[in-house]
């Protein structure tokens, strides 16, 4: 015979079982949640400590790089491709507002749809660099839309299974420096947006993504590529590039635009040697440093300046600020 004491155990005794059944549900069906809360959380301290300490890590220069941005699809699109127009337009207004450091040459990627690659494949960073320097460009940022996809996966466990569409989008940001050839940057970065199930197999039957539903999510990425690739490029100091020489004079094709003025004064480095690697890339090694020039005249895009002493300079050497 159950008397009321064994009544009162056994209903005291399954309240833990059931406490950890309901603990289980919800952590299981939440955990997504917990996890996308928790990355909201990190993004907005990160962005808040970028404003407070972005002024105080900047390399201290009032001379601006140029550069130029570059998109470019990795998948074919079935018209053509919306990721270039929308890259530059969306990072370069990132750029003008994060990255004072920064001037952004518009023309180059209107001209340059894509950037010239080895047969292997990788960005020839050699040839963009001999494109860029006489227009004064120190570094070309080329964004890739490397992966977009449609995604699915289990959420929750047991009576409790679901599946949860998503968009997939896989942006690669790489920064050339012009100088060398070589990468100051190579990231990638990726996101996620969730839809429902009837829109999931809609997009799915109808083929390619349509670029309206990848642009969300390249929106969230963007900035975060332009904070990276500020911090790449401040960490640089500013290079001008030598165009033309006669006597004791130099041209170099950077002007008013980027900062400079007359009175400043520039060390002159002669011109580097190219090396090549053993998989076909080649690479500018820099040059000795010659000597000091002046700043005489400067236009908005060159600036002509007296060398200190008569020295041998050439087109394809490059200054900095002393």
């Amino acid at each position: 015979m159950m008397t009321l004491k064994t009544i009162r155990s056994r209903r005291w005794s399954s309240i833990p079982a059931v406490a950890l059944v309901l603990g289980l549900i919800l952590f299981y069906s939440g955990c997504t949640t917990i996890k996308d809360a928790a990355r909201g959380t990190v993004r907005t301290v990160s962005d808040t400590s970028r404003k407070v300490t972005g002024t105080f890590t900047a390399a201290g220069s009032d001379i601006r790089n140029k550069i130029a941005l570059i998109g470019v699809e990795n998948q074919p699109a079935v018209t053509s491709s919306l990721f270039p127009a929308a890259f530059q337009k969306t990072l370069a207004a990132n750029l003008k507002t994060d990255c004072p450091e920064c001037i952004v040459d518009a023309a180059v990627g209107e001209v340059l749809k894509s950037p010239p690659r080895l047969a292997s494949g990788p960005i020839d960073g050699y040839a963009l660099g001999l494109i860029g320097r006489p227009r004064g460009l120190n570094y070309f940022v080329v964004g890739t839309l490397s992966d977009s996809r449609l995604t699915d996966e289990k959420t929750g466990f047991w009576l409790w299974k679901d599946t949860r569409y998503k968009i997939r989008a896989v942006l690669r940001v790489e920064v050339i420096d012009s100088a060398t050839g070589t990468k100051a940057l190579d990231e990638t970065l990726s996101g996620e947006t969730v839809i429902d199930e009837l829109r999931h197999q809609e997009l799915q039957d109808a083929g390619p993504l349509p670029f309206a539903e990848i642009e969300p999510i390249l929106n969230q990425l963007l900035p975060e590529a332009g904070y990276r690739i500020c911090s790449a490029i401040r960490s640089q100091p500013w290079q001008g590039f030598i165009v033309g020489t006669e006597d004791r004079r130099i041209t170099i094709s950077s002007g008013s635009a980027v900062g400079l003025s007359t009175g400043r004064m520039l060390e002159v480095y002669g011109v580097g040697r190219v090396v090549e690697s053993s998989d076909g890339r080649r690479f500018v090694r820099p040059g000795d440093r010659l000597g000091e020039a002046r700043i005489s005249s400067v236009s908005s895009d060159q600036a002509e300046a007296a060398l200190s002493q008569a020295i041998q300079t050439n087109p394809g050497g490059t200054v900095r600020l002393k």
